[in-house]
């Protein structure tokens, strides 16, 4: 009876996500279709819409995404990408390396894959190019890059998952770190083997004045994560304060500091934030109904029972689920898959000892993992399309660096010490 209760659940939200309807609509209807046809009451549906959105720390979202418009918008970009290729520009490859750096100190400004790919592509994108880069190269190693963004702190997946599991947004951020770290050193190996072996073009070596110059450019930047991350780890602040800190920041950075945003830009950057925020806050409140039914019927523990029945050994789990997020991230962006899939198997993690930090570690690079492969790809979607390049031939491209980010991915899995030291030695 459970699991056809968990298919009544699921079958009508997957074909209406797969005619096109609105994530948040086709699990609405999902769970509305449920609960007439359980009898259940129907005001459990309104209450559940306002409750799944009853925390002050939800807050957090629309202000980590104004923070990140507001850096994005202010100049960050183009001074990140000098000060990375004043010090590794000279190096064979040197724009493909400077990408990846790039992309790596970006993660701590925006907490996107999208904004990351969006903002490092529409710079080095055509500067690569023009450097003499294939289209098909530039656009693939643009948006491997860019899956670092969800993953080093601050990170708004990251912090949907510590809402939805009711975990330390603080603690999820420091572990994940060292996991973004991996990533970019994995991508960095990658582009300079393949750089040297196709003789790609580099830069002339920057001077110390040049250096210098960049780094003061740069440094506001650099160390707003450091900002936002100290005031959690301190407890000066909560994770909502810091997002408000990162907006006034941002704001002074971008209009004092760097002179290139405007006032009058303001009111488009507050526009995009709304947009932006009500698309995951809409999906948040529409989860609240979601998860009142998996705890309520005893959904979960019918997943658990389907993962049990097939091993109970923590490492093989551990690689079913590695499989089935990889999977689910081919078709749904990482938001989506949090939403729906989260609150049903964290029973599971923790029946089986696994820490639900490292579990929510592993979902979301699973999650981004995912988005560099078909069918969906926004991210190689995106970037082919910033360089013109053909979508098979980015695909190609792309297959050395997706090798390098399931190494990560197997490193993270099964050495859980990678993930969870930094949130051990500071918040115990």
């Amino acid at each position: 009876m459970e699991f056809v209760q968990l298919i009544i659940l699921m079958a009508p939200m997957l074909i209406l996500m797969f005619l096109g309807v609105p994530i948040f609509l086709a699990m609405g209807i999902s769970c509305f279709i449920f609960v007439l046809a359980f009898d259940l009451p129907t005001m459990i549906l309104a209450k559940s819409y306002v409750t799944g959105l009853g925390s002050y720390d939800f807050l957090a979202l629309p202000f980590y995404f104004l923070a990140g418009e507001l850096m994005s918008g202010g100049g960050i970009t183009t001074r990140m990408v000098k000060f990375c290729q004043s010090f590794i520009g000279h190096i064979r490859g040197g724009l493909s390396h400077v990408n990846i750096i790039a992309s790596m100190i970006f993660s701590g400004v925006s907490g996107s894959s999208v904004a990351d790919a969006s903002a490092i592509g529409s710079v080095l994108i055509p500067a690569m190019k023009k450097d003499g880069f294939p289209a098909d190269y530039t656009a693939a190693v643009t948006a491997s890059s860019a899956t670092i963004g969800p993953v080093i702190p601050p990170s708004i997946p990251l912090v949907v998952y510590g809402l939805i599991a009711h975990l330390s947004i603080g603690k999820l951020f420091l572990a994940g770190a060292t996991p973004g770290i991996l990533m970019g050193v994995y991508l960095l190996v990658v582009s300079f083997v393949i750089s040297r072996r196709r003789n790609y073009p580099y830069t002339k070596r920057a001077t110390l004045r040049q250096v210098v110059i960049t780094t003061l450019s740069a440094l506001p930047a650099v160390i707003m994560p450091g900002i936002i991350l100290g005031g959690i780890l301190t407890g000066i602040v909560t994770p909502t304060e810091a997002g408000v800190i990162a907006v006034v920041y941002g704001m002074l950075i971008g209009i004092v500091v760097y002179g290139e945003l405007r006032v009058r830009d303001i009111p488009k950057i507050l526009g995009d934030t709304m947009v932006n925020s009500s698309k995951i806050l809409i999906i948040i409140a529409t989860t609240g109904l979601f998860c009142w039914i998996i705890a309520n019927m005893g959904l979960g523990d019918s997943l658990v029972k389907l993962f049990l029945s097939i091993s109970t050994n923590k490492y093989v789990i551990l690689a079913i689920l590695n499989v089935f997020f990889l999977f689910w991230g081919c078709f749904f962006d990482p938001i989506t898959a949090l939403v729906i899939i989260v609150p049903i198997l964290i029973p599971l993690a923790q029946q089986v000892g696994i820490d639900l930090i490292h579990f929510g570690l592993i979902v979301i690079l699973n999650l981004q993992i995912g988005g560099l492969t078909p069918p969906v790809g926004l991210l190689v979607f995106l970037c082919a399309s910033m360089s013109k390049a053909r979508i098979g031939d980015v695909i190609r491209e792309n297959i050395p660096f997706l090798i390098a980010l399931l190494l990560v991915l197997i490193i993270a899995t099964y050495l859980p010490v990678t993930v969870m030291w930094l949130p051990d030695l500071f918040m115990k």
